[in-house]
C-alpha cells in the first residue's frame, strides 16, 4: 500500500484519534503521552512501503530543522522541542539515539521580512547563507538568525544536538553520492511527483531535473532556468523567477552547473529523502499542510525508499502555533514572537508545557493569556508532585508525563506563587524588602523554602515585565495613597466593618470570608467587590480582592475599609 495515499492522525480535544501510516500494525495505548507513543512505533516498525529489508539501527536519529529565509521565532522552536520530545521518548526506552539540527540554509530568501531593510530585496533568490548580515555584526544574514536563535535555544533545550548547515554539506560534498543517484533516476522521481499531480498543467515536463544551480554570475539559485545536458554539467540561463509577492531578478547569465561540485542544491522533492537517507532519520517533524496525501512528506517517503533504499521516516504532524487572531506566524507580516521576549516574562518550561500539550491542535498564542497559561501550567506541577489529585488515573499519568517532558532539567518540587499574584505585588512595590513583607503577610513565606522564595522572587519580576508591556488595563492597577470620595451604602460599611476585623488571615481564607458574610447579609457580591476596588484603586476592578487586601499593611487595610484615610 503506498505511503501517498495515507495520513496520520494526532490527538484531537475532548478525545484521541489515530490514522495509522503504512502497515505498521503497532498497537497504541490512547492514554499515553503521544511522544512515548511515536517512540514506541519507531522501535517496533517491522515493514515499510518499498523497502524490502529491515535496517538495523547502529541509532536512531530524529532531526529537527529550520528554513533560515525568515526569523528564527516560536513557531520555529516548535519543531525543536517537538522533535526532542521524541529523542527523550526513545532514549528513556533504552535505545541509543541522536538528535540532530539541520540549518536549510540553502533555501532563498523568498520576500523581504519585517524589520529587514527594504533594500534587501535585490537578494530575494538567493540562498540566505550568501546574503550580508542586516546589521554587519556577522558574515550572513544566516549567520545572524542562527546565532541569535541559539543564543536562548539554551533556556528551551538541554538536549545535545548535532548541528548541520545545507550549504556547507554542498560544499564540502558530503552529499555528492546522492545527488548521483538522483539524477540517474530522474525518471523514477519524476513519474513519482507527477502522480501526485492531479492538475495536469502543473505536472513536470521531460526537461524538469530535481537539480538547481546556482548562477555563476549573480549568485541567485531560483533564477536559474534548465537548459540542458552538457556532458555531466547542466546548462542554465539566469532569468526573472515569481514568487507568490516578490519577483527574484535574473542576471540573463547562461552558464553551466556541475552538480558534484555543488554549485547548486537539489529540489525540495528529493532533497529531504536524500537528507533522511544521509543521517540514517527515523522521524522528523512537520506542520499540518503535509498531512495529505499527495505533500512533499509522502513524495519524499517514496524517493527516499525507492530511490535510495532506506525506510522513510515517522512523522512527527503538529498544528501551528497561531497568533493575531488565528494566524500562522509570519515574519513578512511582522506577527512573530521571539524565544528572547518569552524569557522576559516568564520561565522557558510553561512555553514548552504549551508546545507539548496536544500537538494535533492549533494553539493560539496571545500575551494575554500568559497568566492562564501559568496557571495551567502550575496545576500540572501540583499534579505531577502529588500537590493535588485527580479524579481520572490516566489523566494522570498523561499530565505527569506532559510535565516531565516540559522540564529543560530535572524536575525539582519548588512550589510556586500563582503568576497572578506575582503580578499584583509587582504593581504594590518594586522594592525587595517590601516584597518579602507582603510574601510574610500573605503567609506565603513561612512555608517557603530557600529555593521557593527566590524562584517567587524571581517571578514577580518577570511578571512586572508583563504588566509594562501585555497585560490588559482591567489586570493593571495603583494602590490609592489616599482615600477617594465615595458615598458607601450603609450595609456595604457593616460589611466593610466585617471584613477589616478579619485583615490579618491568609488571602483565600479572607476571599472565602468575604462571598461567605456577603451572602448572609444579602449583599450583591458586584457591588462588595467594585466598592472595595473603587476605596484601594479607584476603579471598580482589580486583583482576587482576598489575596490583594492581605497583600496590603494591615493597619491602612482597615483604615480604609473603616473610611478613615
Amino acid at each position: 500500500m503506498p505511503l501517498s495515499v495515507l495520513v496520520w492522525g494526532e490527538e484531537t480535544e475532548g478525545s484521541r484519534v489515530r490514522i495509522p501510516l503504512g502497515p505498521l500494525g503497532v498497537a497504541m495505548d490512547e492514554d499515553t503521552f503521544w511522544a512515548d507513543r511515536t517512540a514506541e512505533e519507531i522501535i517496533k516498525r517491522t515493514s515499510y512501503d518499498y523497502v524490502a529489508k529491515i535496517p538495523k539501527y547502529d541509532k536512531f536519529v530524529v532531526k529537527t530543522s529550520a528554513s533560515l529565509s525568515g526569523v528564527l521565532h516560536i513557531g520555529r522552536l516548535t519543531d525543536t522541542v517537538r522533535s526532542e520530545a521524541v529523542y527523550r521518548a526513545l532514549r528513556d526506552k533504552g535505545v541509543k539515539v541522536e538528535l540532530i539540527w539541520v540549518a536549510e540554509d540553502m533555501d532563498p530568501l523568498r520576500k523581504v521580512p519585517e524589520g529587514v531593510p527594504k533594500e534587501y530585496d535585490k537578494y530575494i533568490g538567493a540562498p540566505v547563507t550568501d546574503i550580508p548580515d542586516i546589521q554587519g555584526c556577522h558574515k550572513t544574514y544566516a549567520d545572524h538568525f542562527t546565532e541569535d536563535y541559539f543564543k536562548v535555544l539554551s533556556d528551551f533545550e538541554t538536549e545535545k544536538m548535532t548541528r548541520y548547515s545545507m550549504r556547507a554539506e554542498y560544499k564540502k560534498g558530503t552529499f555528492r553520492p546522492y545527488i548521483k543517484k538522483i539524477l540517474e533516476h530522474v525518471d523514477e522521481i519524476r513519474e513519482i511527483v507527477n502522480k501526485c499531480k492531479f492538475d495536469p498543467e502543473t505536472k513536470l515536463s521531460t526537461e524538469w531535473i530535481p537539480w538547481k544551480p546556482l548562477c555563476e554570475k549573480c549568485g541567485k539559485l531560483m533564477t536559474t532556468k534548465f537548459m540542458g545536458m552538457e556532458g555531466d554539467k547542466v546548462k542554465y540561463r539566469c532569468e526573472d523567477y515569481q514568487f507568490e509577492k516578490f519577483t527574484a531578478r535574473g542576471c540573463g547569465h547562461v552558464g553551466l552547473s556541475d552538480p558534484m561540485k555543488g554549485e547548486g542544491k537539489l529540489a525540495w522533492k528529493s532533497e529531504w529523502a536524500m537528507q533522511w537517507a544521509h543521517w540514517n532519520v527515523v522521524a522528523e517533524g512537520a506542520g499540518k499542510e503535509y498531512n495529505v496525501p499527495n505533500s512533499a512528506w509522502f513524495i519524499n517517503a517514496e524517493i527516499c525508499e525507492r530511490i535510495f533504499d532506506f525506510p522513510a521516516p515517522r512523522p512527527i504532524f503538529y498544528e501551528y502555533i497561531t497568533t493575531g487572531g488565528g494566524g500562522k506566524m509570519s515574519a513578512s507580516l511582522g506577527n512573530v514572537i521571539f524565544p528572547k521576549d518569552w524569557l522576559k516574562v516568564a520561565e522557558p518550561e510553561p512555553l514548552r508545557y504549551l508546545f507539548l500539550k496536544k500537538i494535533g491542535k492549533a494553539r493560539e498564542f496571545k500575551w494575554t493569556d500568559v497568566p492562564r497559561l501559568m496557571d495551567d501550567y502550575d496545576e500540572a506541577a501540583m499534579v505531577y508532585w502529588g500537590d493535588k489529585k485527580l479524579d481520572n488515573a490516566k489523566e494522570t499519568i498523561h499530565l505527569k508525563r506532559l510535565f516531565e517532558m516540559s522540564q529543560t532539567g530535572k524536575p525539582k518540587h519548588v512550589r510556586n506563587i500563582s503568576y497572578g499574584f506575582a503580578a499584583m505585588i509587582a504593581q504594590i512595590t518594586n522594592d525587595p524588602a517590601k516584597t518579602k513583607e507582603i510574601l510574610e503577610r500573605s503567609h506565603h513565606l513561612k512555608d517557603m523554602t530557600p529555593e521557593e522564595v527566590k524562584a517567587a522572587m524571581g517571578r514577580i519580576g518577570l511578571s512586572k515585565t508583563w504588566v509594562d508591556k501585555y497585560a490588559p488595563s482591567e489586570h493593571k492597577f495603583v494602590v490609592l495613597k489616599k482615600m477617594p470620595d465615595l458615598i458607601v451604602n450603609p450595609n456595604l460599611k457593616d460589611l466593610f466593618d466585617l471584613i477589616a476585623n478579619k485583615i490579618g488571615m491568609p488571602g483565600d481564607d479572607l476571599q472565602e470570608f468575604i462571598y461567605n458574610t456577603a451572602k448572609e447579609k444579602g449583599v450583591p457580591l458586584g457591588a462588595v467587590f467594585s466598592n472595595a476596588y473603587r476605596l484601594f484603586l479607584g476603579k471598580d476592578t482589580g486583583p482576587r480582592l482576598g489575596p490583594f487586601l492581605a497583600s496590603l499593611d494591615r493597619d491602612f487595610v482597615i483604615k480604609r475599609l473603616r473610611m478613615k484615610g
